[in-house]
């Protein structure tokens, strides 16, 4: 019960809810609280306009993603490799085999590490139908079955790492590469090295690459009016950005206590 309600109040702590809540409230108080209603709806406008741009969601995911770059996949050396599933898709019906999504490409990243001998073995660590699907497209694409390894042991990202570092440590594994996403990199990468195993970050999946960066920062005219008004994609994306800067906060406190 009180699971049900955590998760009924915890939605109301995404951006997009607390401007749809503000604008109801500014709806509701208008004939008696103009004032009070014009707060709200500016705030309300405040968040889409802010969020929303495209210039701030590529800035604040640059901010974040370029912390780390691709490692060469032809030199790195580890332990194991372990890839935080997501991306992928089961083959339930009426899908005839795993299908991919926009993150998929971490398997990707990982098989191409593997087959230059970058470690012995892959560790999938996800949710039980994100890390099955991504370890059917890894045999699938030619990795050895016997060497791709799961770990879906429960749904909490803290209990996951430890559990995971913990299964390294016994098989004598001191050193990893961690296949995620670039947003997400510098989180995970504080959260196993809590574990004391030692860290190589592969990140990929970016979404502000170097080109696009140069194009936004040409302060174009034409480029800026085009990409003047909000849109839901770049509110998305700094939600996810906001989102991953809170988090990290989180651990780093949750580290110190």
């Amino acid at each position: 019960m009180f699971s049900v309600i955590g998760k009924f109040l915890l939605q109301f702590t995404e951006p997009l809810a607390i401007v749809g809540l503000f604008l109801f409230i500014a709806l509701l108080i208008v004939g008696k609280k103009a004032k009070g209603s014009l707060f709200f709806l500016i705030v309300a406008l405040l968040l889409v306009a802010v969020l929303g741009n495209t210039f701030f969601s590529s800035w604040i995911s640059r901010s974040m993603e370029w912390r780390y770059m691709p490692v060469d996949v032809n030199t790195v050396k580890a332990d194991a490799i372990v890839l935080l599933a997501d991306g992928t898709k089961a083959a339930n019906t009426p899908r005839l085999r795993v299908e991919l999504g926009e993150e998929a490409d971490r398997a990707l990243y990982a098989i191409a590490m593997f087959q230059r001998g970058a470690a012995k073995g892959i560790l999938v660590v996800g949710g039980p139908e994100e890390s099955e699907s991504t370890r059917q497209f890894l045999i699938e694409l030619g990795v050895p079955q016997e060497l791709v390894f799961l770990n879906q042991d429960t749904k909490d990202i803290v209990e996951t790492v430890t559990s995971t570092t913990v299964a390294l440590q016994n098989v004598g594994a001191k050193s990893m590469i961690l296949v995620t996403s670039a947003l997400e990199m510098d989180r995970m990468r504080f959260a196993f090295e809590q574990g004391g195993l030692e860290v190589i970050p592969a990140p990929c999946d970016y979404q502000i690459t170097k080109n696009s960066w140069d194009e936004m920062t040409a302060f174009d005219l034409k480029s800026i009016l085009i990409q003047l008004m909000p849109n839901s994609d770049s509110f998305e994306q700094s939600v996810r950005v906001l989102r991953e800067y809170f988090s990290f906060a989180f651990y780093r406190i949750r580290a110190i206590l």
